[in-house]
């Protein structure tokens, strides 16, 4: 049985596990070896602890299998909400996990008019599954600098839920 709550402290060490193994059977091969090398478990859990707000997880066999992270528009003229992250773990995936994480994020985030995602530019399979959820990609791209030599290029893809009732 899948149940999606929020995420409570007694969750942060599942939680950041299944951030750090979903890193790495998501992003080896699609990111530099040395920047995916410094997502270290210690660090994924540290994140959990500081950044708790806005963070969902899914439990699926008494277990954190699956997270999702969300915020309001960070730009006041942009009535958007923003889906920071869903992470599933390979062998909890296409279980329907990450639609349910989906979901829930855009039911929170229904007062905005739409919902965007950033994603990795060669991330075919998220940019895929984005797709057949309904984003598209709107035309927006972004470089964001990891480290002294080495970029994340990020492309947006966007959802009108307006129009989408809860």
């Amino acid at each position: 049985m899948l149940v999606i709550r929020d995420m409570i402290s007694e969750d942060v060490v599942e939680k950041g596990f299944v951030h750090y193994k979903s890193w790495l059977e998501t992003y080896d091969g699609l990111m530099n070896l040395e920047f995916l090398s410094k997502h270290t478990l210690e660090r994924c859990i540290h994140i959990a602890k500081t950044y708790p707000e806005n963070t969902i997880v899914a439990i699926y066999d008494h277990h954190i299998v699956g997270f999702a992270a969300y915020l309001s528009s960070r730009d006041s003229k942009d009535d958007r909400g923003e889906v920071m992250a869903i992470c599933v773990l390979k062998d909890y995936q296409k279980l329907g996990i990450g639609k349910a994480l989906m979901d829930e994020c855009i039911n929170r985030l229904h007062a905005h008019d739409e919902v965007s995602v950033w994603v990795l530019h060669n991330n075919f399979a998220a940019i895929t599954w984005y797709e057949k959820y309904g984003l598209k990609l709107d035309g927006k791209k972004k470089s964001v600098k990891v480290m002294k030599d080495y970029s994340l290029d990020e492309v947006r893809m966007s959802l009108s839920i307006k129009n989408i009732h809860h």
